[in-house]
């Protein structure tokens, strides 16, 4: 009888692998119990006998910690979000986009930003000092605006007046020179 060849053993060495891995499979799953204390006691004996227990212990407390702590961050969040939206916690869904670590979601990062904008605008103008920085803040914005009004025909200038006196808006200091200045067409 002839031997095999190299092919031939790999073949029947794996066919034989895979029909012993059956059967371990089938006795794993007659005793998961036993397997998994085992495999727990020995992780255990591992690190008592390398001298880990101690650390391996903190760092499984700080997991558990930081867990939670993602659980109230991720709660915050929901209540947030609820408050912005007007709606009962519960309404806002898990799976909703709450931004990143301690980071608050986006919507309520844009909603104090934009609160934040308003009270600092009344801040300022209840402050003398404050109030002149937003004036000049309202030149600067205006400015565009004064550059065209300054080279713009009297017509503009008149439409631009009105407008603003239908809406309600005083002319910013440089605009009032601008709409002061003669047009160059009409001279």
């Amino acid at each position: 009888m002839p031997g095999l060849t190299m092919t031939e053993k790999e073949f029947w060495k794996s066919r034989i692998a895979a029909r012993i891995g059956k059967r371990i499979e089938a006795i794993h799953a007659r005793h998961p119990a036993l397997f998994d204390r085992l495999k727990r006691e020995a992780r255990a004996r591992a690190l008592q006998s390398l001298g880990l227990a101690e650390a391996y212990a903190e760092l499984e407390a700080i997991q558990a910690e930081e867990e939670s702590l993602d659980r109230r961050r991720r709660s915050a969040k929901r209540a947030m979000l609820a408050r912005l939206r007007g709606v009962p916690i519960e309404d806002v869904a898990d799976g909703v986009h709450l931004g990143y670590d301690g980071d608050p979601p986006h919507e309520a990062a844009e909603a104090v930003k934009k609160r934040q904008a308003v009270h600092e605008a009344e801040a300022l103008a209840d402050d003398p000092i404050g109030r002149e920085v937003a004036r000049w803040e309202l030149e600067r914005e205006n400015l565009l605006d004064t550059v065209w009004l300054a080279t713009s025909p009297t017509q503009i200038k008149q439409l631009w007046t009105k407008v603003g006196a239908l809406l309600g808006d005083e002319p910013t200091g440089l605009e009032r020179e601008a709409l002061a200045i003669e047009p160059a067409d009409d001279r």
